[in-house]
């Protein structure tokens, strides 16, 4: 029971001192499942918090409640069959066991050792793990538990899956869908154009994107009281200024009694976790490794380049000294991403393109052919950055630098994923370093264990013409960057000295009449 598994009794962070001496690894877990198994009456809830506390420890697993109750059950300390022992009322069976084993789902990673006990108890959460570090998992599993054990049959979707791109939606569903086969009877349902709204009854677990779903709200289309888990996957990009209105929409229209609400991300900026805290009723807050920072997995590089027009020769090299296959090379634009693709189309590399311009039957067709290893170097857009699993996806490059830290850590995070080594490599030029964004991926580098010279972490101009333009929405434009093909980068090469040349003339023209407006006075 909650009250049994108390391990706190005020808003701190659950860790242990750093002083305290640490058991041997093997014997964590086994402390922890042996303090559960003691019998209500001998069970001591200092011996489980002790033992809780050193499982956290070992795998960098933070929590803080803000409801300041002490509130947080212990994480998983063997396996995902002892959901099964703790939860014994809820539909953890043997067929789901297996399952997950049939999937791959061996061992809980962190997140999901203390974020599925967590939502099993209806805790509102806050989740914050590296990119790779099982997220997906963390929420599913626990809507398959608990709602395959609930006998009430209200109308409706019992579980609300918020995603912002369709792609990471589908990714969702898919996961969902294989891990209910021959399980149990879970109505799940992907919201696209072809949905039968009139079957919307039947469904108990709708993925959906904001846009699609707001849409169908306002035309009073679906109907979402009946909603017990309400989970924002990839949030940070889902609060951003353009489906703040599309997740407030949704979340209004969750309103039964008793909805669990919960948010999954691998960075969440304080103005992020602002709105979100909106929405929720004091969540509890779980990190897994330091904040904002990349998996360990992945060893990280930087590549200067010097001006725009030595990124395709960089490109070669790094093709040509052996990039470990399959990659996904990040641009900022589509255009860019097709100007990348032609410029790379006679190289061998088995290529594929994505972008958000291409239709939703050809971007899943470049998904299916990379995820089946008829591609082997993927060029893409921000699009892809978000989530989807490709598994065993060797290296990222960043063509381009990436718009922030937190777009960064979600672009290299599609390597390194499940605990598998990948790695990075950010190529950059004097502009991205003038600019200040060398800067902010220096200190990500630096928090994930990396050697960054101390120059990385303090460059950066306060010249405002090299600051990025904000939009109305309050997001940043990208740079401005020479053309990738030849005859392209060379006409913008031409035109940009024509630029310089007409500033040049123009503040020449101001000096002399400000020169001649003081000789008069």
């Amino acid at each position: 029971t909650k009250g049994e598994s108390d391990l706190s009794d005020s808003n701190d962070d659950i860790v242990i001192d750093s002083d305290s001496e640490t058991p041997p690894s093997d014997s964590l877990e086994t402390n922890l499942e042996a303090a559960l198994r003691t019998s209500s009456a001998e069970r001591s809830s200092s011996k489980i918090e002790e033992a809780a506390n050193v499982l956290r420890k070992k795998h960098k697993i933070r929590v803080r409640d803000a409801g300041g109750e002490g509130r947080c059950p212990p994480p998983l300390s063997l396996g995902f069959a002892e959901i099964r022992k703790r939860y014994p009322t809820m539909g953890c069976g043997k067929m789901l066991l297996s399952r997950l084993k049939e999937a791959g789902f061996d061992t809980p990673t962190p997140i999901q050792r203390q974020a599925i006990p967590l939502l099993l108890e209806n805790h509102e959460l806050l989740a914050v793990a590296p990119t790779g570090s099982g997220k997906t998992l963390a929420f599913l599993l626990p809507i398959i538990v608990s709602l395959r054990s609930k006998d009430d049959e209200a109308g409706g979707p019992r579980a609300l899956l918020l995603s912002p791109t369709k792609e990471l939606a589908q990714q969702s569903h898919r996961i969902l869908r294989l891990l209910c086969r021959g399980v149990n009877t879970l109505r799940c349902c992907l919201l696209t154009k072809a949905t039968q709204m009139n079957e919307m009854d039947k469904v108990d677990v709708l993925v959906a994107t904001p846009l699609r779903l707001k849409s169908l709200i306002e035309k009073k289309r679906v109907a979402l009281s009946a909603v017990k888990y309400l989970v924002l996957d990839e949030a940070d990009k889902l609060f951003e200024m353009g489906f703040v209105e599309q997740v407030d929409a949704a979340a209004a229209a969750c309103d039964g009694p008793n909805v669990t609400r919960a948010l999954f991300s691998a960075t969440l900026p304080e103005t992020v976790e602002r709105l979100a805290r909106s929405v929720m009723s004091a969540p509890m807050r779980l990190t897994v490794g330091e904040r904002n920072a990349a998996s360990e997995t992945v060893k990280q590089s930087l590549v200067f380049v010097g001006q725009e027009r030595g990124k395709p020769l960089a490109l070669r090299q790094l093709f040509s000294d052996g990039v470990k296959p399959p990659a996904i090379v990040f641009v900022q634009s589509k255009d860019r991403a097709k100007q990348l693709a032609r410029e790379l189309r006679g190289d061998g590399l088995r290529l594929g393109l994505i972008h958000a311009g291409m239709s939703d039957a050809k971007r899943q067709a470049q998904v299916d052919r990379f995820r089946a290893g008829d591609t082997w170097t993927l060029v893409a857009t921000d699009l892809m950055a978000r989530g989807m699993d490709f598994v065993g996806v060797g290296t990222v490059i960043n063509y381009d630098f990436p718009g922030s830290s937190h777009a960064y850590v979600h672009r290299i995070g599609r390597s390194g994923r499940a605990g598998r080594p990948g790695a990075a490599v950010t190529l950059f030029t004097e502009e991205d370093a003038e600019r200040g964004d060398l800067r902010a991926i220096a200190h990500v580098m630096k928090n994930s264990g990396c050697d960054v010279p101390d120059w990385m972490l303090a460059t950066g101009s306060s010249d405002p013409r090299l600051r990025r333009r904000k939009r109305k929405d309050g997001r940043e434009d990208n740079p401005r960057r020479e053309a990738i093909d030849p005859a392209r980068a060379a006409a913008a090469a031409a035109k940009e000295t024509e630029r310089k040349r007409a500033l040049k003339l123009k503040d020449r023209a101001a000096r002399k009449k400000r020169l001649r407006e003081e000789k008069e006075t």
